[in-house]
């Protein structure tokens, strides 16, 4: 296919789901009851128009939003932004245009929109029904065409890491490795959300650790979850200059076993409660049995960075078209991978590509997640 019938094709793709998504919204305001809604949460304008992405410095006052009667659908935006959002963002995607000027700011458009109308929004406005929770399952599975570019995203974000991982050298610092990565995602395309680079045993002490300016001297994990078209994805990778010292080579050989045992109960219907129960049964009688209590084993990604899996403190089951970030952390070391829910199971959407695995059955299944890549001791680069 040529390139430009491919860019059509694309783009009709993208259109189908924005008029599969009004659909849904049209349901929404059915059961609530409601003419139309208003959608100013970044998550949800991004699912609704299928990538939509403000940039630039701008206040969350000035963010663009979505105005829909389940027929018809509109932008809702500054007229800062009013040209590139047309021009890049949603050309021939069948949006109309309700604009504010910056100085006059977004309260009056929104009063003018909703004045008259029963309308459910999903920011708080007086005498407004909130649609947030009728839209959150909406969001949990993704769509065809949002799988599409998910497994894109999540191949460029996994591609840095190892490419970074490949490149570390020994005594640089953490910041400086992650500025190596920071640059990789950009390159492609990918925006740095969350960047996470920890040299040594330093993720022993710390389950959300950042980077610093602690050097590398022996190990290395590098983790980033990236963002395009509003979809985020994660992945981590760890590199050691010669064999890693016995207590993280146990504690990433523990963290490799749990991330097929998650993998393995990944399916619809399907609860956070086992999966943590069986990292407990796992790691019992190690030298990190009370490490399950430590860190979430994982959670919900995909329209966000991160979700937790359970609300207000009762899990949510699965479903097919979710995806899942699984993070077991294990004394220093972690394994951390994102995957779509399938009807029978899950698919991977940051598989190894140059990088070394193992593969782990269980319960009946082969799972491949990746090893730690042992570079020599003095190996430069």
């Amino acid at each position: 296919m040529a390139p430009e019938d491919q860019v059509t094709a694309r783009l009709a793709h993208r259109r189908a789901d924005v008029e599969a998504k009004q659909r849904l919204v049209a349901g929404v305001l059915a059961a609530m009851g409601c003419e139309a809604a208003v959608l100013l949460m970044p998550a949800h304008v991004a699912w609704f128009t299928a990538g939509l992405s403000a940039r630039g410095l701008i206040a969350d006052s000035e963010r663009p939003g979505v105005f829909t009667n389940g027929r018809q659908r509109w932008l809702l935006c500054s007229n800062v932004d009013t040209h590139r959002l047309f021009d890049e963002e949603l050309d021939r995607l069948g949006f109309q245009l309700k604009e504010w000027a910056w100085d006059g700011g977004r309260s009056e458009l929104l009063f003018n929109v909703t004045t008259g109308r029963t309308v459910a929004a999903d920011r708080p406005f007086p005498n407004v029904p909130m649609a947030n929770d009728r839209l959150r399952p909406l969001l949990r599975a993704l769509s065809p065409f949002e799988q599409e570019q998910y497994r894109e995203l999540g191949a460029g974000v996994a591609h840095a890491v190892e490419a970074t991982a490949r490149g570390v050298h020994r005594h640089e610092s953490e910041e400086e490795v992650a500025g190596q990565l920071g640059h990789r995602l950009l390159h492609r395309g990918i925006e740095p959300a969350v960047l996470s680079v920890v040299a040594d045993a330093r993720g022993a002490r710390f389950r959300r650790a950042g980077a610093t300016a602690a050097p590398v001297r022996h190990t290395c994990t590098i983790q980033a979850t990236g963002q395009r078209d509003g979809l985020y994805a994660t992945a981590s990778r760890t590199v050691t200059f010669g064999p890693p010292p016995d207590e993280f080579r146990t504690g990433f050989d523990l963290a490799l076993k749990l991330a097929a045992v998650y993998r393995s109960f990944t399916q619809p219907g399907i609860a956070i409660a086992p999966v943590a129960d069986a990292a407990g049964a796992l790691l019992a009688n190690t030298p990190f049995e009370f490490d399950a209590r430590l860190s979430q084993p994982g959670y919900g990604a995909g329209r966000f960075a991160a979700e937790e899996l359970r609300r207000a403190g009762a899990d949510e089951p699965l479903v097919a078209g979710q995806a899942v970030v699984w993070q077991p952390r294990v004394g220093p070391a972690a394994c951390a991978d994102t995957v779509i829910v399938t009807e029978t199971g899950y698919e991977p959407v940051t598989p190894p590509s140059e990088w070394p695995f193992k593969r782990v059955t269980v319960r009946g299944a082969a799972h491949d997640v990746p090893d730690l890549l042992v570079r020599p001791a003095g190996d430069p680069a």
